[in-house]
């Protein structure tokens, strides 16, 4: 019965150190995710700072402000999912150490009839040796010594045991106040995040408000920016047919199919166009101000700094500089079937046919005189269909 408890007890000591293990690997995985958000969440404060002393509010701050709201809530999140992982730790402790006291209890009952028998022994049968002595054979003789060395062998077992088990009710008591401290440390930052989220909320309603007073405005830059999509759009796929007419349907030569292999291997590892923040995402959304209007992006659009460049993000040939009213410059490069689109730019330093290299400089992204920001708009496009550019550029830039 006593084999059967010890067993016992050493498989939930085994469960719950392989379980407080996952729990480690949980915290520092949520730990590096909570540090990337309060990074992403402090750059994105940098530029809603610059922005704000700007007086008149714009779409773009407005996405900004969207996106720190977003990457905010997504920290609180994690704050609560850390608090649960710490709970979870707590728990295991507690039992733990309920698990150890119990069987400490049980070595100490133990014990306690080790003492019981060897009283026994000296009360009954006299000190030891006469015990021993008196034994009517020597095969007896032998069994009585034996059993004693059984148990003063088991007596000292049960004694480092106990000793043993302290120790761990010591560690484990001082595991589960490193646990509550961790926990009310956790507790406050997700209270001060709370706090954050409620004001940055009732900050996006006032921008809000502001903007659906300029409705026709709003309207009227809607139309504007969808005339420029369809405009590239357009002109992305004349040129392609023109490609497709001048190669007569031949298919990428061994460099094309090369460029076109290298760049699929480095998605989600593409260097970033330009170092920024990204404030509208690829595809359809709903138009943070105006009511029942879904807005179309084909790419990704970043804020950067004035004086910004623009830099390839592969290696290719610069396959065609265009001018697009209300876009500035556009550079399309090539490579293999993959294409790479920079909107946005002036002082274009690249040519047509050019060989361009990795982060090589395009040109120097606008800034807008009106507003001051700088916004460039970035595709990829893989043959005749764009994709979204976020699963391909590196997640820390």
């Amino acid at each position: 019965m006593i084999l059967y408890k010890k067993i016992l007890f050493l498989c939930a000591l085994l469960f719950l150190s392989f379980f407080s293990g996952m729990g480690q690997k949980s915290l520092q995985d949520l730990k590096k995710r909570q540090d990337e958000l309060t990074k992403e969440i402090s750059e994105t404060a940098k530029a809603l700072e610059f922005t704000k002393k700007m007086r008149v509010k714009t779409i773009n701050q407005l996405y900004l402000l969207n996106r720190q709201i977003k990457k905010r809530k997504l920290l609180i999140d994690e704050y609560n999912n850390e608090i649960q992982i710490i709970d979870k730790k707590i728990r295991n402790n507690e039992q733990e150490i309920d698990s150890i006291q119990k069987r400490i209890s049980q070595m100490k009952d133990d014990y306690t009839e080790i003492i019981r028998k060897y009283y026994l022994i000296y009360k009954y049968k006299g000190n030891l040796i006469g015990y021993i002595i008196s034994a009517n054979n020597v095969n007896q003789a032998y069994k009585r010594l034996k059993y004693y060395q059984q148990y003063m062998e088991y007596g000292h077992k049960i004694f480092n045991e106990l000793k043993d088990a302290e120790e761990k009710i010591k560690k484990e008591n001082e595991n589960l106040e490193n646990n509550r401290v961790n926990e009310l440390r956790v507790l406050n930052k997700l209270k001060n995040e709370e706090e954050k989220y409620t004001n940055e909320k009732a900050l996006k309603n006032t921008y809000v408000l502001s903007l659906q007073k300029r409705e026709r405005e709003l309207r009227k830059d809607l139309k504007n920016k969808e005339g420029v999509r369809k405009k590239l759009e357009e002109t992305m796929k004349n040129m392609m047919e023109e490609e497709r007419i001048n190669k007569r349907g031949i298919k990428l030569n061994a460099g094309e199919r090369l460029i076109a292999m290298e760049f699929e291997a480095n998605r989600g590892k593409l260097l970033w166009p330009t170092e920024g923040i990204i404030i509208e995402n690829f595809g359809f959304h709903r138009h943070p101000v105006l009511k029942n209007v879904m807005e179309k992006n084909d790419g990704i659009d970043i804020m950067t700094k004035k004086g910004s460049y623009a830099r390839a993000v592969f290696d290719g040939e610069v396959r065609k500089i265009v001018a697009i009213p209300g876009a500035n410059e556009t550079v399309i490069i090539k490579h293999g079937n993959f294409y790479t689109v920079y909107q946005n730019v002036y002082k274009v330093n690249v040519k047509v046919g050019q060989k361009v290299k990795k982060l090589e400089k395009i040109g120097i992204v606008f800034t807008n005189p009106k507003n001051k920001e700088t916004v460039l708009h970035f595709e990829i496009w893989k043959g005749t269909k764009n994709i979204n550019p976020e699963e391909w550029l590196i997640k820390n830039k």
